[in-house]
């Protein structure tokens, strides 16, 4: 047996499930194309929610390719006109001015989160934190979480509303769990008692979060691909990966990349200049536009039938503080002039053959990590997952992620996605959470010496392909097929 066949066994044991040897073999045979760790990872999640702990030939088909029946190519189906609109793009955002202008945002943040917390089935009567200050009996309050302290055995917040500040007190495991997966600046609804004059304890504590939702589906089983953080115009950029990419797109015999007509490229599609201390010893040209003609000298090879989107990211030359407007034209012209890509701010919402996404570049998810006990950069999906929990993209004011202050929060998930789709990581993670697919998509990049510093690890040129008809997500490893 080879150490790949002994690992992947380990893996399956180690999660308490079983593997059928037919499924066993398949998975050994699509190991020089796919990433198998993580095909392995989303069958056991659907299995999961089935509660099924063994895993057959046919779940992992179910994951790649269709039976030959299901899989012949529908030629009138796939030549029907795409279904696609840009839900919301922010491309002309007014910014208010300084402290006023903060003030308005956070205004808001609060006004259109209780509105969403008042829509949750146990959200109850909330009342002012003012009222609660003369009462005698438990009562829920919604506010904004000033600041929090964990300690051994205990956590204590502020919590701020409109009329007023209160700090309270739980002793509580399960509250202090959720206390500390609760980001700062987020809203919560919580049930306080007063114990005595200022002396008050949590008894729960809710995020407004997404409600359970049955996705919508493509009626037509076509394919998006989801990628993000290309860097072009960094050395370390995988470029013959890219193109072996692009080539298989190109293919006319394979199933997968005839049915694909979306391209998702979530942010840092240019490495930029100036975007970190030294980037110039990494940068094979500094020129922004000439990073930006790279690019769309490679995007021209895609078939003009996939519709591309790109939005910026950290790296790109637009204004940081986010919502970030569309990378402009007077640096990207060369790629604006593709018939078959539309440029967008980040986020962005897109409704694609009836599917929501929900595409931003994710800045935020280092904010996340680094204040919640137990997330690891390693899996990014779960710091998504707390983000679809606060109903916000970027909750924490103040650290790494740059904000800008408008009259309306536009950062707050108003709408439910059926995909969640971010970058910035660099590392490929996908979860599953009520009805909706969080993809973290990668990048095609190699670990840069800043990141070897930091101790990341990036998933480099690992695609994901998600099926729209179904949200299943296939991988395919295009540093394996460049090997072929």
């Amino acid at each position: 047996m080879s150490d790949n066949a002994a690992q992947l066994i380990r893996e399956v044991v180690a999660k308490g499930y079983q593997i059928e040897p037919k499924a066993f073999n398949l998975l050994l045979q699509m190991s020089k194309e796919t990433n198998v760790g993580a095909l392995i990872e989303e069958v056991i999640k659907l299995k999961g929610e089935e509660g099924d702990r063994t895993i057959k030939a046919e779940d992992i088909q179910r994951f790649t390719t269709k039976k030959d029946t299901e899989m012949k190519i529908d030629e009138t189906e796939l030549n029907e006109p795409l279904n696609f609109k840009v839900l919301q793009n922010y491309e002309k955002v007014k910014a208010a001015d300084g402290v006023e202008g903060f003030r308005q945002l956070f205004l808001s943040r609060y006004q259109k989160l209780l509105a969403l917390a008042k829509k949750r089935r146990d959200s109850g009567n909330i009342e002012s934190i003012t009222r609660l200050e003369d009462s005698k009996l438990p009562m829920k309050v919604a506010g904004l979480i000033y600041s929090k302290t964990i300690k051994k055995g205990s956590a204590t917040i502020i919590l701020e509303d409109l009329t007023n500040k209160i700090e309270a007190t739980t002793f509580e495991v399960s509250i202090i769990k959720n206390i500390q997966e609760a980001p700062l600046d987020a809203l919560v609804v919580a049930s306080i008692t007063p114990i005595r004059k200022k002396i008050y304890t949590i008894d729960s504590i809710t995020l407004p979060d997404i409600p359970e939702h049955v996705p919508n589906l493509s009626k037509k089983r076509l394919y998006a691909v989801l990628t993000s953080d290309l860097h072009i115009g960094n050395k370390y950029f995988l470029k013959q990966a890219f193109k072996t990419f692009i080539d298989w797109l190109n293919k006319k015999d394979n199933e997968i990349a005839l049915r694909i007509r979306y391209l998702l490229i979530c942010g840092d599609i240019i490495d930029g200049v100036g975007v970190y201390p030294n980037q110039e010893k990494e940068l094979i040209t500094a020129d922004v536009k000439q990073q930006f003609n790279e690019v769309a000298a490679l995007l021209k090879n895609i078939p003009q039938n996939i519709q591309i989107f790109i939005s910026p990211g950290n790296h790109e030359p637009v204004r940081q503080s986010i919502p970030q407007p569309p990378i402009p034209k007077e640096y990207a012209s060369s790629l604006s002039e593709l018939s078959n890509v539309v440029l967008v701010s980040n986020p962005v919402w897109l409704e694609l053959e009836g599917v929501k996404v929900l595409m931003y570049h994710g800045k935020s998810l280092e904010d996340v990590v680094a204040t919640t006990p137990g997330l690891k950069v390693e899996r990014p999906a779960l710091a998504m997952k707390n983000l679809l929990k606060a109903r916000h993209l970027a909750p924490i004011y103040g650290r790494r992620t740059p904000i800008l202050p408008t009259y309306e929060d536009l950062l707050v998930i108003d709408q439910i996605p059926d995909i969640f789709h971010t970058g910035h990581i660099h590392i490929l993670d996908t979860e599953r959470y009520r009805g909706c697919l969080l993809i973290n998509s990668g990048t095609w990049q190699s670990q840069t010496s800043y990141q070897l510093d930091m101790g990341i690890n990036p998933t480099p040129a690992i695609l994901p392909i998600v099926d729209l008809s179904t949200l299943q997500v296939i991988t395919l490893d295009f540093t394996k097929l460049q090997q072929q």
